[in-house]
């Protein structure tokens, strides 16, 4: 079988360094080390994590977590995090690692100005996920776009608003949605929409081998940039074979024997070891 990795992959800079941040953290100070959250999305890094001593807390929230720990280091994940907690963790003696994202304090920073200079700011995103989170405990201003449910455009004042958006959404949606605020706001202003990390791979796929009958999506399925590219995939290649996995053993046990040739694609957090894994077991086939 034939196969193409695509550019980019591997893990982006912004994971990189979360989990260089995490590893250093928990060499440096030798403490009991505590990541609040999944520091990214992808279950294979959080595992190797762990092998570390560094571990994971998703069961609980960041504040209920924080007040059960006595000793440590506690890491804020890439996503950002509510500002108020760093005061109660130091105030408890806590070591405090902060990995949000560059590209989510940047929209974080842009977001605050826009709020200092009274405008009225709309934020798209996916409720629940940590990035949204974070984003709207900067401001009960802040106006939010449910990618699921849409918003309530009586709210808005006023005609002219500033968009930011969730770092990791599906530029296919994110037109879909700019039509949508458009047709309600003709001066709305589209601030940068998603990570140059992002953004790059979701265009990749617009210009896979017209070979290709089989793409591989690879990275979890609790990571939102991954599922984009799952979504996007579908989109575009309605006559091709689409599968979204974690790693190669998902499908060492499936027939792809009626295959000539795969594209696969990463998503931001995800490894390249695995896409270079799942290669070198294809072109056997």
């Amino acid at each position: 079988m034939k196969v193409d990795i695509l550019s980019p992959s591997g893990c982006c800079h912004g994971v990189n360094n979360a989990i260089n941040m995490a590893i250093e953290a928990k060499a440096k100070y030798n403490l009991p080390t505590f990541i609040l959250g999944m520091l990214v999305h992808n279950e294979i890094v959080i595992d190797n994590l762990s092998k570390l001593g560094i571990m994971t807390i998703k069961d609980k929230m960041p504040l209920e977590a924080i007040n059960g720990i006595n000793e440590g280091v506690i890491i804020f994940t890439a996503h950002g995090h509510d500002e108020s907690l760093d005061k109660l963790a130091k105030d408890k003696g806590l070591i405090v690692i902060d990995t949000t994202c560059a590209f989510v304090k940047t929209n974080h920073l842009l977001i605050k100005r826009s709020l200092a200079n009274n405008e009225e700011v709309i934020f798209i995103g996916k409720k629940g996920h940590p990035e949204t989170e974070s984003t709207l405990l900067l401001s009960n201003k802040i106006h939010f776009y449910d990618i699921f449910n849409k918003m309530d455009y009586k709210n808005v004042k006023n005609d002219h608003p500033t968009i930011y958006c969730q770092t990791t959404l599906s530029i296919l949606e994110l037109e879909e949605i700019k039509k949508d605020i458009f047709a309600h706001f003709k001066s709305a202003h589209f601030a940068k929409a998603v990570c140059n990390a992002t953004y790059e791979r979701q265009k990749a796929l617009y210009n896979i081998n017209k070979d290709s009958d089989l793409i591989f999506i690879v990275g979890s399925n609790t990571s939102s940039n991954t599922m984009k590219l799952y979504d996007i995939s579908r989109t575009l290649y309605q006559d091709k074979e689409i599968l979204q996995i974690k790693t190669v053993n998902d499908i060492v046990n499936c027939d792809l024997s009626k295959y000539n040739y795969a594209t696969i694609i990463g998503g931001a957090s995800t490894p390249i070891e695995i896409l270079i894994e799942l290669k070198n077991y294809l072109i056997t086939l």
